[in-house]
């Protein structure tokens, strides 16, 4: 099965098991929590960058070192950087908490006609279209572990 199918398959599984977890990512086990992590943040990032994942406030205030350990776990290590690095540069102690505050750093930082936010490299995840190979590979390599 090519890697499109298998993920589709499995972001449909991962995302019904959320709904049974109040929508809250890490109570659920792996790898759906990765799933879940990985695809909610690469589908709002490669829409709109980290201004928009930022802006997102997401359900249950999930932290966003979560989703960076989820690109880590599938060996995105450079987006799983980028993400960090954003959220260090906003200075937020818990900013998926201070959504308030991120969007007024954002506002600050940001240019309304471009999307980039100084300081911030989204670059090395936005488009990334090997992120989503990364995580079928990831996911199948888990199954063979079983």
């Amino acid at each position: 099965m090519d890697d499109e199918s298998f993920l589709s398959a499995l972001s449909t599984e991962a995302f019904e098991r959320l709904e049974s977890v109040d929508s809250d990512p890490l109570r659920l086990p792996e790898p759906w929590k990765t799933i879940v992590l990985v695809y909610s943040a690469q589908g709002v990032i490669d829409n709109g960058g980290f201004t928009y994942f930022f802006e997102n406030d997401w359900p249950n205030k999930t932290p966003y070192e979560e989703f960076a350990s989820a690109y880590d776990r599938i060996g995105k290590h450079g987006a799983a950087t980028a993400l960090r690095n954003a959220v260090a540069v906003m200075g937020l102690a818990h900013a998926e908490t201070q959504i308030d505050e991120s969007r007024e750093y954002i506002e600050k930082n940001g240019n309304e006609h471009d999307p980039t936010v100084a300081g911030w490299n989204d670059d090395a995840i936005v488009g990334d279209e090997t992120v989503m190979t990364s995580l079928a590979q990831w996911i199948r390599t888990q199954n063979s572990r079983k």
